[in-house]
């Protein structure tokens, strides 16, 4: 992975881990996520106009557009379940560690990706991390404990999301060589919106109006950093393999165990350190390889 390229994905998954920060504190996180939908799309609108492509998309591009649409929203769903039932530092490196698992596996079946082995240890180091982060204790009963709360409510829906996140990847890295990245965020993030409005709007409308009177600076910080975010992994996309670049991306999960600890007041903090320290290697060994 190029230098340039490593540089985007770090800054990105430190942003974005500030996000699912404010998108946990907020009280209901459906609405809130709808809200930050919505002020993305009113802020982003004149980017996507302005980069707005001469030539008609592809039919590719649309296939892409539409797939990753879908796959943001079931994203988007169970993350917002999965934050309603559990803490910050389980089920953010529940779901994001579970991409690495699932994108190296997809892009070798589907993209007819190679892996160096030095990108391959850096993977293998990531995953290992997030799942030491996920201990309870390091007695020896505690490293069979992530694999049972895999039955738990939390743990089921950020499994889910992680699912979500290795389908939107793989089809973006595809995606991106066909519509320039601003463009095919903007109108991904326009089809999830439209496809969660009528839950929302019918089922949510209070807890709107509550949030945005409680949460209208979170809401929109959160609105321009969730495209923000995405649109800068899309440009790292173009320059390195969809693997390395969505194992680098977990290097966000040591700042949501520290902002769930320091400031959420999680537990389990003696375990957060050398998972953190596993991942910060692993993304060493991924920006080494080549």
């Amino acid at each position: 992975m190029s230098g340039l390229a490593m540089a985007i994905v770090l800054a990105s998954a430190f942003l974005h881990a500030g996000w699912n920060f404010l998108l946990k504190k907020s009280w209901n996180k459906i609405a809130f996520t709808w809200c930050f939908l919505t002020a993305a799309i009113v802020m982003y609108l004149p980017v996507c106009l302005f980069f707005w492509p001469d030539e008609p998309i592809s039919p590719l591009g649309w296939a892409c557009i539409a797939g990753t649409g879908l796959f943001h929203f079931l994203y988007f769903w169970f993350m917002g379940g999965a934050y309603e039932r559990g803490d910050l530092s389980l089920v953010y490196p529940l779901f994001r560690g579970s991409g690495p698992l699932l994108v190296p596996i997809l892009a070798v079946v589907f993209l007819k990706e190679e892996l160096a082995t030095l990108g391959i240890a850096g993977i293998v180091l990531v995953v290992l991390g997030v799942y030491v982060l996920h201990l309870k204790s390091f007695h020896a009963k505690s490293f069979i404990e992530p694999l049972a709360a895999l039955r738990g409510g939390a743990s089921a829906w950020a499994l889910c999301a992680g699912v979500s996140i290795a389908g939107y990847t793989i089809v973006d890295k595809i995606g991106v060589s066909q519509v320039f990245p601003p463009v095919y965020l903007y109108i991904a993030v326009a089809i999830c919106w439209v496809i969660l409005t009528p839950y929302v709007v019918t089922r949510r409308r209070h807890e709107i109006l509550q949030e945005w009177r409680n949460n209208r600076a979170n809401i929109l910080i959160v609105g321009f950093l969730a495209i923000f975010t995405y649109i800068m992994i899309l440009f790292a996309l173009q320059l390195a393999k969809v693997s390395y670049v969505s194992a680098v991306r977990e290097v966000s999960i040591v700042l949501s165990a520290f902002l769930g600890v320091s400031r959420l007041g999680e537990k389990n903090a003696a375990q957060k350190l050398p998972g953190a320290v596993m991942i910060a290697l692993g993304v060493v060994f991924i920006g080494l390889s080549r």
